[in-house]
């Protein structure tokens, strides 16, 4: 109420001085008889004289409230020039303080969910690499080769969750060199070579010239590991995965093609959000819905256009276009 009185203030004492202050000047001068129309000439000029007045010490708040503003820092203005104004910005000011008091307690807790996520995952990988090791010792034993093959899906899911976590912090372990496409792609293919012979499908490169990139090597190489491996894992036995690099254009572009069960046209659009596993994730059983979210955040900021192509139980190719 004290703060409505106050900024309503002008208003009351432009009624006492239009309605009460002229009409006793004209009642002592000669009444209304012959003053009527100057009278309402006067109160008029008043009227948008005081309209004005109120436009002038407040427009800050009719432009703050006319435009939508991209961060909270633009409903703050430095430089209140009426009541209304003053508390308007006190308000936001405080509103804002607030705000940033609870972005704050969420990052810490989403720091100590990393940190013990990343402690757990370390944790779990000592484990895991022992069963590993002893199950490679005894690779001719069936059960053991199929304990290996567990271990590495583990190991893989893993990885997924330390990567993810990474990316939170993308620029942070951001380096960008001068890279042979051609050799990132071998190295990523020897990784999966285990892969590719367990489910008996076969890579095949074709390097129209050997192209270089300018890009960051670690995390080119997380998405190209994540798209080879789901090029394996959806290839009908004893295929062929196609990985074409070229230059069109002067764009250098790496083609990974498949043949398999494809993905169908309802999922294309979606394969790329987070835990999304789609009816072939349904069907396959194994697909965590973490890889090609990974790819498309990793491609994002480094910068790097892609997208995909499929026809169902035919084949999918992904493309990465990679600009001088």
């Amino acid at each position: 109420m004290k703060l409505f009185i106050k900024d309503q203030l002008p208003l009351i004492c432009l009624y006492l001085l239009t309605f009460v202050g002229f009409f006793l000047l004209y009642d002592w001068l000669d009444g209304f008889s012959r003053s009527k129309i100057y009278f309402v000439f006067l109160s008029l000029v008043m009227l948008l004289a005081f309209l004005f007045y109120r436009y002038f010490t407040q427009r800050n708040i009719y432009k703050q409230l006319s435009f939508k503003p991209k961060k909270l820092e633009d409903t703050i203005f430095q430089s209140p020039s009426s009541i209304l104004e003053e508390a308007y910005f006190k308000h936001n000011l405080a509103s804002l303080e607030i705000y940033h008091k609870e972005i704050n307690v969420l990052k810490n807790k989403q720091k100590d969910y990393q940190m013990m996520i990343n402690h757990w995952v370390h944790e779990l990988k000592t484990p895991v690499s022992v069963i590993s090791m002893m199950a490679q010792m005894n690779e001719s034993d069936e059960t053991l080769y199929k304990v290996k093959q567990e271990v590495n899906r583990i190991n893989y899911n893993l990885s997924q969750i330390v990567t993810y976590l990474r990316t939170e912090e993308f620029s942070a372990d951001l380096k960008i060199d001068h890279v042979s496409l051609k050799n990132v792609t071998k190295e990523v293919i020897n990784e999966l070579k285990d892969f590719f012979i367990s489910k008996s499908v076969y890579p095949r490169i074709s390097v129209a010239e050997d192209v270089w990139i300018h890009t960051d090597k670690k995390w080119l190489k997380i998405s190209l590991y994540q798209i080879i491996n789901n090029a394996i894992k959806y290839s009908d036995k004893g295929r062929i995965v196609y990985i074409n690099l070229c230059l069109k254009k002067d764009i250098a572009v790496i083609e990974i093609t498949n043949y398999g069960i494809g993905i169908e046209k309802s999922d294309i659009k979606r394969i790329f959000d987070l835990f999304y596993t789609g009816e072939n994730g349904k069907r396959n059983g194994d697909s965590s819905g973490m890889g090609l979210y990974i790819v498309k955040k990793t491609l994002d900021m480094l910068g790097h256009e892609y997208k995909v192509e499929s026809k169902i139980n035919e084949k999918t190719t992904f493309s990465i276009f990679f600009k001088p």
